[in-house]
């Protein structure tokens, strides 16, 4: 007669890679555990009201911790490249080292995820704040810049950062490199009016609308574009509203009322 098993049996032989699952089940759920955690005391510290310095550089470490214990983790490395862009832009420090560190992450994140419209944001970000920091103006860096703007619009046309750096980028590529460009200065105000009504809440975007338009003498659109920064009640980049743009605004508006 054939051999016969039973149910003891099966899990006799079965045994060891049941209880080995079981670990890896429980590692993996402590890891998503962990990661959470690290994401939520990240997310508080950068999301706080007062955010300092050394709060965004807490988070920064948070998020580091968080790609070590998942490297495979997409939004991991895109919270962590979107903090060392913050850090960055922060007035004091060494610059340089953050949109390096930030670049690295950003490119991790697309390796990961080629499809993630942020993540490839994020690395023209870094990659045009390292070109400005180390005086960078050559024709592959502007290529380059333009190439992976488009392709985070072809992925995501309302992404309201790529629309910006869009405009920022045809508005001041200097007059020589300026031919490598598909794009032109013509389509600066196309982009910034896109950008600011892709995100309202956008300051920077709405700061960079303000100031076109009051270069070619639209004084009432500045005037109101100025104005509703000035008004934000819910800025995406809170920081960056409290620290710059909503000054930044404020004293756009003297000027326009000096006029």
């Amino acid at each position: 007669m054939p051999r016969s098993f039973g149910w003891s049996g099966l899990c006799a032989r079965l045994g060891p890679y049941i209880v080995s699952g079981l670990v890896l089940t429980s590692a993996a759920f402590a890891n998503g555990t962990a990661v959470t955690k690290l994401f939520e005391e990240a997310d508080r510290r950068i999301e706080a009201q007062e955010a300092s310095i050394e709060s965004l550089r807490a988070a920064v470490l948070l998020y580091e911790e968080a790609a070590r214990i998942e490297p495979t983790n997409v939004e991991v490395h895109v919270r962590l490249a979107d903090a060392a862009l913050s850090l960055g832009d922060a007035p004091d420090g060494d610059p340089l080292v953050w949109y390096e560190r930030g670049l690295k992450a950003a490119e991790r994140a697309v390796a990961l995820d080629d499809h993630h419209a942020h993540a490839h944001f994020l690395i023209a970000a870094h990659r045009g704040h390292i070109a400005r920091q180390r005086k960078l103006e050559s024709p592959l860096v502007v290529r380059d810049l333009e190439n992976r703007l488009r392709r985070v619009l072809a992925l995501n046309p309302s992404h309201a950062p790529a629309l910006n750096m869009t405009a920022m980028l045809l508005r001041d590529t200097p007059a020589l490199l300026r031919p490598l460009l598909r794009g032109s200065q013509l389509d600066v105000e196309r982009y910034l009016v896109a950008a600011v009504k892709a995100n309202p809440n956008f300051s920077e975007a709405r700061l960079n609308l303000a100031e076109h338009y009051r270069s070619i003498g639209k004084i009432t659109e500045a005037r109101m574009e100025a104005e509703a920064i000035v008004r934000m009640t819910h800025p995406t980049q809170v920081r960056r509203w409290r620290t710059k743009d909503r000054r930044a605004a404020e004293e756009l508006l003297r000027e326009l009322r000096a006029k």
